[in-house]
């Protein structure tokens, strides 16, 4: 796959103009919250966002910034799990996560690879871990760190929700479209 079509599943899942005043993100268009657009120099108003802004903000921020565009060419999968979670939890919370699960599956540097820093930071180091871990386990070692991304997800909005009850209107829908 190719990042048009996972921003074309994205902005499916992530729908049109919303503006619902529990939600933190406030104003959103195809999940674009106001603040982004507005740092990303669109000043219109959130309804009128177009879609191939939206989709140039995603490319920038959410895919080459934080290099998941070098995930997607070892892994697909594991690179559009790293962009929506990014898109819906924030990069910052996202980009980590691959660092944790390689190091939880590098039975203590036994799989190949050593420790990984875990500072958000995609160089050499996280992408040959990557790149060992799928030579090594294949497919099926592929839907396991996929797992564990969505573990990691999954746990973030029991945090969210426990932290902040009124957040509970949004779990069923973060569950039911963000981890399989």
């Amino acid at each position: 796959m190719n990042i048009e079509q996972y921003l074309n599943e994205l902005i499916k899942r992530e729908g049109g103009y919303v503006n619902n005043p529990a939600d933190r993100g406030g104003a959103t268009k195809f999940g674009i919250t106001e603040a982004v657009a507005r740092a990303s120099g669109f000043k219109g108003h959130m309804r009128d966002l177009p879609l191939d802004v939206a989709k140039g903000i995603y490319r920038k921020l959410y895919w080459i910034s934080p290099r998941f565009d070098q995930v997607n060419t070892m892994s697909a999968a594991v690179a559009e799990e790293l962009l929506d979670t990014g898109v819906n939890c924030g990069t910052g919370f996202a980009k980590p996560l691959l660092q944790r699960a390689l190091n939880l599956l590098n039975n203590q540097g036994k799989g190949g690879w050593p420790d990984l820093v875990i500072d958000g930071i995609y160089g050499p180091a996280t992408l040959n871990a990557l790149k060992t871990f799928m030579a090594k386990r294949g497919k099926e070692g592929e839907k396991v760190l996929i797992r564990v991304l969505n573990i990691m997800q999954g746990q973030r909005y029991i945090e969210i929700c426990e932290r902040n009850p009124t957040q509970e209107q949004f779990f069923y829908g973060w569950i039911n479209n963000r981890i399989a």
